[in-house]
């Protein structure tokens, strides 16, 4: 399991973030204007995970409109240098994505880009279901190991209280999403999520503890099978130079990951304290 962090290729944020050793890897959250310094990536010390399309047009249909942009170019050569996978959303869903005029030139030059998409589930136009059903398309068009669904759980909270959508329960979702390249954003939120009905979007689980505690024993459970899961803790913050939420969260994980290790440890140990078996690295 690695923790990543949110990262902006700004020279300050770069500069500080880098001196933080509580996570091991970065998310590239792009901005899609002339803030995005590229060629800063390479003064990272440690590895570019994943790369999140501009938020404002980060949707697949999006995707879709402006693939062979030159934002784009530079987009897929970073992910490209990086072997870092690209993060879109599924806000579209699939019968309107199939409407798409650029639908086939899309699918046939991804296919051609040594590139891994992570699509992300939403909770405004369609939710979690949806959202599978979008992966499984671009998998079978695009071709396998190269489309992975991307779990954001708070969105899933947002999508399963807004009664918007029918959602399988929430650990079967885990499990449906669950895959060799497992990406997940770790965050929570409070009531509805959205700040229009008094929600809290993308917190910490400052308020929910227990929650993290479920996840975690999932992932958990889930790497013994063999799996390697990256947590990417995209939680909102009110200064993402220094990102306190962040920290708190990424604490929290090592807390809760030791004691599991620790618990594991002891079931592989029997009465007269000598190991049966030597545990996992």
């Amino acid at each position: 399991m690695r923790k990543l962090m949110k990262l902006a290729l700004e020279s300050r944020q770069i500069r500080i973030k880098c001196l933080y050793d509580l996570f091991d890897g970065y998310e590239i959250h792009l901005y899609g204007d002339e803030r995005d310094c590229f060629e800063l990536a390479e003064t990272l010390n440690k590895p570019i995970v994943t790369v999140h399309y501009p938020i404002e047009r980060c949707d697949v249909y999006d995707l879709v409109s402006e693939f062979d942009s030159e934002y784009a170019l530079k987009v897929y050569d970073l992910c490209r240098r990086h072997r870092a996978g690209l993060v879109i959303h599924a806000e579209t869903g699939l019968e309107r994505l199939q409407t798409h005029p650029r639908l086939e030139a899309f699918l046939d030059f991804i296919r051609k880009q040594d590139i891994i998409l992570h699509v992300e589930n939403c909770y405004r136009s369609v939710g979690a279901i949806e959202c599978l059903k979008v992966n499984s398309f671009l998998g079978e068009r695009i071709g396998p190991n190269r489309v992975y669904p991307l779990l954001d759980t708070c969105h899933l909270m947002m999508s399963e209280m807004s009664f918007r959508f029918e959602e399988m329960s929430f650990f079967k979702t885990i499990a449906a999403y669950a895959s060799d390249n497992f990406k997940i954003h770790l965050n929570d939120c409070i009531g509805s999520g959205e700040w229009e009905t008094g929600g809290t979007h993308g917190t910490n689980f400052y308020a929910n503890q227990y929650l993290l505690r479920n996840i975690l024993w999932m992932v958990h459970e889930l790497e013994k099978k063999g799996l390697s899961i990256d947590l990417i803790l995209e939680v909102d913050e009110e200064d993402y130079i220094y990102p306190t939420n962040a920290h708190q969260l990424a604490k929290n994980i090592n807390t809760y990951w030791q004691k599991m290790e620790e618990e594991d440890n002891l079931a592989l140990t029997d009465r007269t304290g000598k190991q049966l078996r030597k545990p996992a690295e």
